[in-house]
């Protein structure tokens, strides 16, 4: 009996240091767990952590950015208007009423524009650089230029590019307040790339593809900036058409007109867009 005591005893007790044992290396094991678990949850809170603060400082940078590029942006428009103004107030200062105006664009602010206009390039999209191209050109036109008869110079009259420019001025004006989440006139911006449009087709001499064209595009005798915008305008499909044609036909020549070929995008791109706003909004 005590035997049989003796190995019930020994039987319990061996039953309980295996039960608390197997206590004992289970809350080690749940202890390991829930340590391993505290490291890597502390692990991935810290790279969360730094995560969120990369994305905070992303944000930070973008924003300061944006914002710096947003005043550079509005300080280049404010001065390019404000030129451009400067520039026709001193041009019309020479103004005869009785001979009318002989002279050309005042050097020293046209040569102003031109470094307002470099120094301010990186923040004007195509839409600003195709609009801006035009006064260039403008300015340009108003030159003495010589006709290779060996005579001085000849100066043409230039009110008419005071004009132009004064069609120009308001219009990009409106595309400006565009940019800097002012509302503003979608019909000047089509007005402005149709002007280009036809100042480029009518601008060269590649007679292979009918530049510059001879019927309903034609400008040849048409100097009024609004009058061309109206022929462009009345016959937009044969303008894109032909300004398409013309793009085509620079580029089998290996782009030799870089220029040319770089205000044809802009144009084209341009015009796309306004067409597809047009649609939208109808």
């Amino acid at each position: 009996m005590e035997y049989l005591l003796s190995i019930l005893s020994g039987g319990l007790s061996g039953a309980v240091l295996v039960w608390l044992a197997k206590g004992w290396i289970s809350e080690r094991l749940k202890q390991s767990i829930q340590h391993e678990y505290a490291e890597k949850l502390e692990s991935y809170k810290t790279e969360l952590n730094s995560k969120v603060e990369a994305i905070k400082h992303e944000n930070q940078v973008s924003q300061l950015r944006t914002s710096l590029f947003f005043d550079h942006q509005r300080d280049a428009f404010a001065a390019l208007i404000t030129k451009m103004a400067q520039i026709n107030k001193e041009w019309m200062s020479h103004y005869d009423p009785e001979e009318g105006l002989y002279e050309p664009v005042p050097s020293s602010g046209r040569r102003e524009f031109e470094e307002l206009f470099y120094q301010h390039q990186l923040f004007l999209d195509e839409e600003c650089l195709m609009a801006l191209s035009l006064v260039k050109d403008a300015y340009i036109r108003s030159l003495p230029f010589d006709d290779g008869s060996g005579a001085p110079p000849h100066q043409d009259e230039s009110s008419q590019h005071i004009s132009y420019i004064e069609y120009l001025q308001p219009r990009i004006a409106s595309v400006f307040r565009s940019k800097i989440g002012v509302e503003s006139d979608p019909q000047h911006l089509m007005d402005i790339a149709v002007l280009s449009a036809i100042e480029l087709v009518n601008g060269y001499r590649f007679l292979d593809v009918d530049i510059p064209p001879k019927g309903n595009l034609s400008t040849r005798r048409i100097k009024d900036a609004s009058d061309k915008v109206k022929i462009g305008l009345d016959n937009i499909d044969e303008l894109i058409s032909l300004l398409r044609n013309f793009e085509e036909y620079l580029s089998r020549d290996g782009g030799w007109i870089h220029e040319a070929q770089l205000k044809i995008k802009q144009t084209l791109n341009v015009l796309d867009k306004c067409l597809i706003n047009q649609s939208t909004r109808t």
